[in-house]
């Protein structure tokens, strides 16, 4: 676990496995309203791999990931609260979801002051996003937002209004699938603008 060099640093993550090779900011999905309310449906949430983790065997990056999600959806962050990221590429949650308009408006803020990084931001809350985007905030060129498409096996080609890729999941193989079993660092589809705009992965 890195922490940053502010008064209340922001906890960023080393992540393994398919995200190897990325640091995160990620929050805690064990209490994010929206994610539990989401747990309880048939949609990809319901075979939630975040809250399987943070409730077994990844339960001590709890304290670690509430605090970012304390902070990050409280109040905007001051100059020195946000974080130099010295990657070329960055995972906004690699765990967790948007809390509120203020997570989104700190996620924005992170990338302005980091111009030489590519931030690329899962969520499924375009409610959040076209809010911030219709009240006039432009969105930073370099993040990439990627739609999360929560119904299973149905794939959707076009990416909603703001965002720049859609991701979706399959549960049975699929003609176009061209994410699963890959690893983000030797891919990057989700990381670049441009190329490939609609990504598939089959659920695990």
């Amino acid at each position: 676990m890195q922490t940053i060099a502010t008064d209340r640093p922001l906890k960023v993550s080393k992540m393994t496995g398919k995200l190897d090779g990325f640091h995160a900011l990620n929050t805690n999905t064990v209490t994010n309203p929206f994610c539990i309310k989401m747990k309880e449906t048939d949609t990809i949430c319901g075979q939630c791999y975040s809250h399987r983790m943070l409730n077994t065997f990844r339960k001590g990056c709890q304290p670690a990931w509430q605090h970012n999600s304390e902070m990050l959806s409280g109040e905007l962050l001051s100059p020195r609260e946000i974080p130099f990221i010295n990657s070329a590429y960055f995972r906004l949650h690699g765990h967790g979801e948007l809390i509120n308009r203020t997570h989104y408006l700190n996620f924005l803020q992170i990338a302005e002051q980091n111009p030489n990084t590519t931030f690329a931001l899962w969520t499924k809350r375009k409610d959040i996003v076209s809010q911030v985007h219709k009240s006039g905030i432009s969105k930073p060129s370099n993040i990439i937002l990627v739609y999360s498409n929560p119904v299973i096996d149905k794939v959707l080609n076009n990416a909603p209004a703001m965002f720049d890729k859609v991701f979706n999941n399959v549960s049975i193989p699929h003609d176009l699938e061209n994410c699963t079993g890959q690893q983000c660092k030797t891919c990057l589809r989700c990381y670049t603008h441009g190329g490939t705009n609609v990504i598939i992965e089959r659920v695990k």
